[in-house]
């Protein structure tokens, strides 16, 4: 009986390192992604300090993520045929050699090709990580343990680089970003090559098996062009394009409402600490409240967030505005891929899912500084509120499909039926 229990034992601790070495290495896959965006906003000021335009550094900023969605968009036909590993390790790489580049810069063509490559890179060290994500069952617990810990990088970098770029030392800002993504290389050799090879945790055998309509299954590939998971597309999209306008000019808008300059940094920084409580409660939930409920609550509590940040004139409000933004935005960003994952354990939608949620972030600001230039604050945050019920709106179809899905699969579960039902199976 002892020995028993101690196999147990042993067997739950073997699981456990298997877990946390599959987290740790795609969170440090999908972090060379995050550190472009984490560190734009005092990179952008640094650069604009060491005499850069305005326009040209918002530019390099663009590209990049730019670049990052195209690269991550471009190779989803390939993820089921190429090692996740190799994907993610590669794109790295090439992040690496950016970013090597744009720290040796001294030009602005030089910086530019530097963050060309940066952004290329990234995307595919963010699709490596992402389709192997999605191969689980408990895909949306992972993306959420993923944001919360790119949360914290996120805080780490906002509070940090300013005391690191002064005077426009913009090479120590990119120095830092290249250091921590060499840091990160060494862990990827966790991220398991494919789905369908025994070592890939979490997953029961090989995700190519033959399709039952006997069942109820169907060809996930016929979901992956499906109305409802064009509609979750747009709807990532329309999401992220607000949440990086806002970001990006996190610093601006409350300063120019009258709250310090140097009160405004701390304020961004506490807040996304605090609000990787929201990923810490997604990782928790998982899906026991499936999908509807959370993405509708964290949706609108990150729009209460962004409605009281934008609209406040004090320190108090803004940090208050800041706290259930950040709340809301890592609670219910995970939910959003991990919606899509659901519908294709290849992982295709995941990938095209992070590719949805790049273009809004390159888009973003770009859109932003032109709705600010003509418009004021409280008219940018109506526009804010259409984008959150538009992306509710394209959401929620594709919700309802996999939440209607899960409930089958436990009905056949407690009446002994075989097979599992695919979102694919469920009439549009």
């Amino acid at each position: 009986m002892s020995s028993r229990k101690l196999f147990d034992l042993d067997g739950a601790i073997s699981a456990a390192k298997a877990e946390w070495k599959f987290v740790v290495a795609t969170f440090a896959a999908s972090g060379v992604g995050y550190l472009g965006s984490a560190g734009a906003p005092i990179i952008v000021s640094a650069l604009i300090d060491s005499g850069l335009s305005t326009q040209q550094a918002g530019d390099l900023g663009t590209i990049e993520l730019t670049m990052l969605a195209i690269s991550s968009t471009a190779v989803t036909p390939l993820v089921t045929r190429i090692s996740h590993r190799r994907l993610a390790m590669s794109g790295a790489a090439f992040a690496v050699i950016g970013l090597l580049l744009s720290v040796m810069s001294e030009s602005y063509g030089e910086m530019m090709i530097g963050r060309v490559i940066t952004g290329l890179g990234s995307g595919l060290a963010i699709s490596g990580a992402n389709a192997a994500v999605a191969a689980r069952e408990d895909a949306e617990r992972i993306f959420a343990l993923i944001w919360t810990m790119g949360g914290g990088i996120t805080a780490s970098l906002t509070y940090g680089l300013p005391y690191v770029v002064t005077d426009g030392n913009y090479p120590m800002g990119f120095g830092v970003l290249l250091l921590l993504c060499l840091a990160g290389l060494p862990f990827m050799v966790w991220v398991p090559p494919q789905p369908n090879l025994p070592e890939y945790p979490g997953t029961s055998g090989s995700t190519e098996r033959a399709v039952d309509p006997a069942r109820g299954e169907s060809d996930t590939r016929s979901s992956l062009f499906s109305p409802a998971a064009i509609m979750a597309l747009f709807g990532i999209f329309i999401y992220s394009v607000a949440e990086q306008a806002l970001w990006n000019f996190g610093y601006y808008i409350p300063v120019q409402a009258g709250v310090p300059e140097e009160v405004v940094g701390g304020i961004l920084s506490i807040t996304v600490l605090m609000g990787l409580a929201g990923g810490a409660f997604a990782a928790w939930f998982g899906v026991r409240m499936g999908r509807v409920w959370p993405i509708v609550i964290g949706s609108l509590l990150s729009l209460a967030g962004r409605w009281v940040f934008i609209a406040s004139s004090t320190s108090e409000w803004v940090f208050f505005g800041g706290l259930l933004w950040g709340l809301g935005f890592y609670f219910v960003s995970p939910y959003q891929i991990g919606l899509v994952a659901a519908l294709d354990r290849h992982g295709r939608l995941a990938v095209l899912g992070g590719g949805a949620m790049n273009f809004g972030y390159a888009l973003g600001p770009m859109i932003a500084g032109r709705l600010l230039e003509s418009l004021d604050s409280s008219a940018f945050l109506v526009v804010i509120v259409a984008a959150t019920f538009a992306s509710l709106f394209l959401l929620l179809p594709l919700a309802f499909k996999v939440d209607r899905m899960g409930t089958e699969n436990e009905r056949r579960a407690q009446a002994g039926e075989k097979g599992k039902l695919y979102p694919g199976a469920i009439e549009d």
